[in-house]
């Protein structure tokens, strides 16, 4: 029987948010057989921070899957104090010192492939790697934050380049993928792999996760599973749901959801507080997190609303479809490839509350047209969208890297 390949995960961090669904979803169907899969996470365990952002730890232990923290500050905590140039020096040793401490245990570990998730993930994987003499390595991201940053940030021009170093690129969309690769100085070869996870299930009786949430009894749920930040597109869900909740009587916004991990993200959600009281809509809204399993929220949403501005394949969408919600989202990233319009959702431009509004109207008016989405999202899931499929798919790509990698990291003698 052939050895087992060794593959390390590399992340920033873990809470929770669709990389970590990701991922999980993928080591819940892994071939143990074929692999020994580890997880190297550059900042440890948080209270505050699992209060903040959300606790998903657990759900990793319970997966048997060894998780070791490398115990490094949180960015948004460290030097809170210091000045500019403190703050910018503290990160670059952080950086450092995670690339170090990565490169010592892929070395001890005797690791055959690097993942790195994301965009902080990939430069650590693809430098420490080359330290370790590791052999191969791949970037599993979605849409590269920094390249949003643009090309005044010195980081820009390092993650534009390090992409050089690593053998394939995943992503889950075909046209961010294409993005991606356009973006980068040195593009590896790209692999699309569509998302796959098997249904939210609930744990909870929906009236109990209702009655914790807000929810009364008889409210038509338009509902937002996605961490709560200004690109998820939730302030143009309040401007449209103002008129929906104008026609509709019963007609309840749920944005479910924690704040992105940074003093923005706690800022954006401070806003929509402000917005909805300043709206008269605090009845009709509810903004909350919710720190259990999401299956427990699933069952109490009619519409699933998704008017996000800047996505590839988002992961709530395909929960939402697995479970037989119609969807009503833009046409962002990759999301047309996912969610066909007319057929398993609506999918509309983006940035256009007036439009989101006719379209959440329209399902709550005609619920047999609701149900008929609904069904074909469920059938759409099931025929190529679960975990085992994405899971194979990453496994093969894992061999062939390693067996075939781009030479550009040698093995250690």
């Amino acid at each position: 029987m052939p050895r087992r390949l060794k593959v390390a995960t590399i992340v920033p961090f873990l809470h929770i948010g669709g990389d970590e669904n990701r991922l999980l979803a993928y080591l819940a169907a892994r071939n143990a057989e074929r692999f020994d899969h580890i997880v190297i996470s550059g900042c440890g365990a948080s209270r505050e921070m699992d209060d903040l952002w959300g606790p998903i730890r657990h759900r990793f232990a319970a997966l048997d899957v060894p998780l070791i923290d490398l115990g490094l500050p949180y960015g948004y905590e460290s030097l809170r104090d210091a000045s500019a140039a403190d703050r910018q020096l503290g990160k670059m040793q952080a950086f450092a010192r995670f690339v170090r401490r990565t490169a010592r245990l892929l070395r001890e570990r005797d690791i055959d492939v690097v993942d790195g998730r994301g965009d902080t993930g990939t430069v650590v994987a693809a430098l420490a790697a080359r330290l370790a003499g590791t052999r191969a390595v791949v970037s599993t991201n979605y849409f590269p934050q920094i390249k949003h940053a643009g090309p005044r940030s010195p980081a820009w021009h390092l993650f534009r380049g390090v992409y050089g170093l690593v053998d394939a690129v995943v992503c889950d969309s075909q046209t961010c993928l294409d993005a991606m690769r356009r973006w980068m100085l040195f593009a590896p070869p790209g692999h699309c792999i569509p998302n796959g996870i098997e249904p939210p299930l609930a744990t909870r009786p929906a009236q109990d996760v209702a009655a914790e949430l807000g929810v009364p009894a008889g409210a038509t749920v338009i509902g937002q599973i996605a961490r709560i930040q200004p690109y998820k597109g939730q302030e143009l869900l309040l401007e449209a749901a103002s008129r929906v909740m104008a026609e509709v009587p019963n007609a309840l916004l749920l944005l479910c959801g924690y704040p992105s991990y940074n003093q923005e993200g706690l800022d954006y959600r401070d806003r929509l507080i402000r917005l909805i009281a300043a709206a008269g809509m605090g009845d009709r809204v509810r903004l909350a997190p919710y720190p259990g399993p999401i299956g427990d929220v699933w069952p109490l949403i009619d519409i699933h609303a998704h008017p996000t501005l800047l996505d590839s394949s988002p992961i709530a969408l395909l929960e939402g479809m697995s479970v037989g919600k119609p969807a009503v989202t833009t046409r962002i990233g990759g999301i047309h490839e996912l969610v066909l319009d007319g057929e398993t959702g609506i999918v509309l431009p983006q940035s256009d509350a007036g439009l989101l509004a006719d379209a959440l109207l329209r399902l709550l008016r005609r619920p047999d047209e609701a149900a008929r989405l609904g069904r074909n999202a469920r059938s759409r899931y099931a025929a190529g969208y679960t975990s085992r499929v994405m899971a194979g798919r990453i496994e093969d790509l894992f061999e062939q890297v390693h067996a075939s990698p781009r030479g550009r990291i040698s093995q250690a003698a």
